[in-house]
Formats: structure tokens, C-alpha cells, sequence
């Protein structure tokens, strides 16, 4: 993949200790009070580009299949850095495929590439084996032990789309670890060209692209500085990111993904969506 140009402009406040009292979407599409689940949710991580047959193929078609799990199990972003249409590429993609593949995927620099967490995905043509595999991968990590978890909410209001978060640790955390919080706005169901076996299909369905984040690389911005974290302690964070006309704003959703750096690529916490 080739290094491209930010395609956006962020605005991210800091983190702060203050709670926003007005109700607008949350996680999963509700409008319940805003609160942090001690749940986990794997995150689906998949790299593909409008050239490669095998990711029109099996590869995109195996993010569908996991997606049926979205919300509930799992979350779930997909990845372009090099595509022909510059309109599908995102600013951080390249950065996040050559930390996975510096890690997850062991040097193998070929796409489509899925990872769970940080667990690599085999891509076969078998579509239904790929997805197994993955939900199996994800329903592994919902039975862990839940360090952190994340509550979203977003409203969109002109040019621009409004994302509150907070992040809640269960558990307490000596300094000198580094946790981040990457918030990816993904647009769903989007009709764009992609390579296959039978050629271009200018039709086909892109699910949950990236767009733009909260961030200049793919683990967004600093939670607490490697401070010290205690129990049950919460960090809140309201970022305002500005969208592209040609997005389609009803189709868009946020996904919030907790890292821990340190390893490459950085250790997947916990995610969220918003849908």
C-alpha cells in the first residue's frame, strides 16, 4: 500500500472529567442513558482495495458475513490505502496495514488480510469458513475478562458530525501503559466499483468503509497520557470531525476501538459502534 493525503480536517477536544447531559444516538442505535457495558466486542479488522479480485471475491463478501454479528458480538471497519478510486481511501490505512502486517499477518504483504482483534483470519474462498473462524475468534474474546469498555453517541449537524465517548476501566492500571481511543467514521452499504472474477462490477457493496478518524494514524489519540488508571474510573471525550460532501450522511456509523501501545500493531481492548 502507498502512503496518501489526509482527506480530512479533526477537531478533537480533550479528554475531561465532564458528562454531556443531552440524549442523542448510542451505542447501537438506541437512545438510552449514556453507560458504559462491561462487555466486549471483538474488532473485525479487514484490508482490501478496488483492484483485487479476490477481496470483491471472498474478501469483502466475508466482512458481510461477520457484520451479521455487528453490535451485538462485534465491530467492524474496513480498510482502502491504495485503491484506483482515491474517493475510497482513508488517511490511516496505510499506517494501520503496515502495523498489522508488521504484526498480525507475519510479513505476509498480500490482501484481502482480515484480522479479529489480534488474531489473523485465513481469507479462503470459502466464505462461510472465513466468517466461522472469525465469529469463533470473536465470541473467544467475549468470554474474557473485560478490562474496558466504551459508550458512543453521535449527531451530525451540517458539514460536520459530533461524537461523545467514554471510556470506562474495570479494572485499575499502573502508569506507563498508553491506552487510546480511535474513533473510525465508516460509511455502510456504499455502491462503488470493485474488481472480481467476472471483471469491474460498478454496483458492488462496500460495508462499513473507512472514511476518516479522530486521529493522524489508526489508534486515534491518547485516554491518559500513561498515566495511572484507577478502578473503575472514566475519561470523557466529545470530537467534532468534518464530512465530506459526497459521504452519505444517512449511512453513516462510528466505531470506537480501545488500544493499548506499546506492541505493533497496538492491542486491541475493546470496540464499540454506533450505528
Amino acid at each position: 500500500m502507498k502512503k496518501i493525503l489526509i482527506i480530512s480536517a479533526i477537531i478533537s477536544i480533550a479528554f475531561t472529567a465532564c458528562k454531556k447531559d443531552d440524549e442523542t444516538t448510542t451505542s447501537g442505535g438506541s437512545t438510552s442513558s449514556f453507560t458504559v457495558e462491561q462487555k466486549n466486542r471483538a474488532a473485525v479488522i479487514y484490508f482490501g482495495e478496488d483492484w483485487c479480485g479476490p477481496c470483491g471475491d471472498y474478501g469483502g463478501p466475508t466482512l458481510d458475513s461477520c457484520l451479521l454479528k455487528e453490535s451485538t458480538l462485534l465491530t467492524g471497519l474496513k480498510f482502502n490505502g491504495s485503491s484506483n478510486a482515491a474517493s475510497l481511501n482513508s488517511s490511516i490505512a496505510n499506517g494501520a496495514y503496515s502495523a498489522f502486517n508488521t504484526g498480525v499477518f507475519a510479513g505476509a504483504s498480500t490482501i484481502p488480510a482480515m484480522a479479529v482483534n489480534n488474531q489473523k483470519v485465513s481469507i479462503t474462498t470459502g466464505i462461510s469458513y472465513n466468517a466461522n473462524s472469525a465469529i469463533q475468534k470473536a465470541t473467544a474474546f467475549s468470554n474474557d475478562s473485560v478490562v474496558a469498555g466504551i459508550a458512543l453517541r453521535k449527531s451530525i449537524v451540517g458539514d460536520s458530525i459530533v461524537i461523545d465517548s467514554k471510556v470506562k476501566f474495570f479494572k485499575a492500571i499502573a502508569a506507563g501503559s498508553d491506552y487510546t481511543l480511535g474513533l473510525y467514521v465508516v460509511e455502510d452499504n456504499l455502491i462503488a466499483n470493485q474488481y472480481t472474477s467476472g471483471g469491474y462490477d460498478a454496483n458492488y457493496e462496500y460495508r462499513n468503509l473507512v472514511r476518516t478518524s479522530n486521529g493522524a494514524t489508526y489508534t486515534g489519540v491518547s485516554i491518559n497520557s500513561s498515566s495511572a488508571i484507577t478502578e473503575n474510573q472514566e475519561f470523557t471525550d466529545t470530537t467534532k470531525i468534518y464530512l465530506k460532501p459526497a459521504w452519505n450522511k444517512s449511512k453513516l456509523k462510528v466505531v470506537g476501538i480501545i488500544w493499548k501501545k506499546g506492541t505493533t500493531p497496538a492491542t486491541v481492548v475493546n470496540s464499540n459502534v454506533v450505528l
